[in-house]
């Protein structure tokens, strides 16, 4: 394995998977977890920096990136803290969080225009992503919709077709500004640096696949402690479906990456993914990821949908011309 595959993959999984003990002695003492899955999606920011740094020690100088730095740290004394003080850190760590996306974004627009361009956090295609974002919407509510159909529910996805769900919609694009910090945090390790990396070396096939199960699987203390409810049979398909999801799903999010020539349209396709679950509760403040209970009719669906809705943009020109996908960040900084 090259070095710099070995320093990312060291910084982005060693932490999270210590971190699963936390979760799970939390949910043994019913203790709040929310912020376990929030820190860790901090972390392949985090190892891409770190073997940035490695070929560039001036990276650290930059102002987005100590943002990012210190915010990451402030959330693991939290990810310590909530173990004792469950309120006190929950809520300050969502303060944190929100409040340190302002300058981080003022550092990134502030950024030296080259610098941006190979960290590949400029957006030179804001229509296309726009784009994108909206054919994200209406895959998923698709998605949705099928569901509600093989499960004989579709008076469910009648419910949200009202003005307080185009509200809530509405909310969810304006307050993802301040809530770029987790989805950077893992788009730019799997988009901007690991899924081009690993193209380089094994083509893009390959790197789908590979890519898919390493992100799939950096999932695996929360499939066991937090997504699942904790019996074993819905912690495997738990595993499985995230597994299966994170390849499919990372098509379309490679496509949106090397289309738009930014880290911003993943980002985006992220967050909403995450989000507009929100539609469906009544209560918006409830965790509603934590202890679902997975079964084979649930991995089937996710299996399936996934292949039909994103497995498609494999075909896309995006994905399977290799000479159109963007330069991982770490060769663009090598190059120099």
């Amino acid at each position: 394995m090259k070095k710099d595959l070995k320093i990312y993959i060291c910084v982005s999984f060693i932490l999270p998977y210590i971190m699963g003990l936390a979760i799970y002695y939390c949910k043994l003492n019913n203790i709040n977890t929310n912020i376990y899955p929030l820190f860790q999606m901090f972390m392949p920011f985090l190892g891409v920096i770190a073997l940035l740094h490695s070929e560039d020690k001036s990276i650290l100088k930059n102002s987005a990136i100590k943002i990012y730095i210190i915010t990451s740290f402030i959330l693991f004394a939290f990810s310590i803290i909530n173990i004792f003080y469950s309120n006190f850190a929950t809520s300050f760590s969502d303060f944190v969080i929100l409040i340190s996306a302002i300058p981080m974004i003022i550092g990134i627009s502030t950024m030296d225009k080259n610098l941006k361009r190979k960290l590949s956090l400029d957006n030179p295609n804001k229509k296309t992503t726009l784009l994108i974002c909206l054919v994200f919407i209406i895959i998923y509510l698709l998605r949705l919709f099928l569901g509600c159909i093989l499960q004989g529910e579709t008076r469910e996805i009648i419910k949200i077709l009202n003005i307080k769900s185009v509200k809530l919609l509405v909310s969810i694009f304006i307050f993802s500004f301040f809530n770029i910090m987790p989805f950077i945090g893992e788009e730019y390790g799997w988009r901007a640096y690991l899924a081009p990396r690993l193209k380089e070396i094994y083509g893009y096939k390959k790197s789908i696949l590979l890519t898919g199960f390493i992100w799939g699987i950096w999932h695996l203390p929360l499939n066991l402690f937090y997504y699942s409810d904790g019996q074993l049979a819905s912690q495997i398909y738990s595993i499985l479906g995230q597994i299966v999801f994170c390849t499919f799903f990372g098509i379309f999010l490679t496509y949106a990456y090397n289309r738009t020539k930014s880290i911003w349209a993943p980002v985006m396709l992220h967050y909403l993914n995450n989000n507009l679950a929100l539609l469906f509760t009544t209560d918006i403040s409830k965790d509603i990821f934590s202890g679902q209970h997975y079964d084979l009719k649930g991995f089937l669906f996710t299996t399936l949908s996934s292949i039909i809705f994103f497995g498609v943009f494999i075909f896309f020109n995006h994905v399977k011309d290799e000479s159109l996908w963007e330069k991982s960040v770490f060769e663009n900084i090598k190059e120099e």
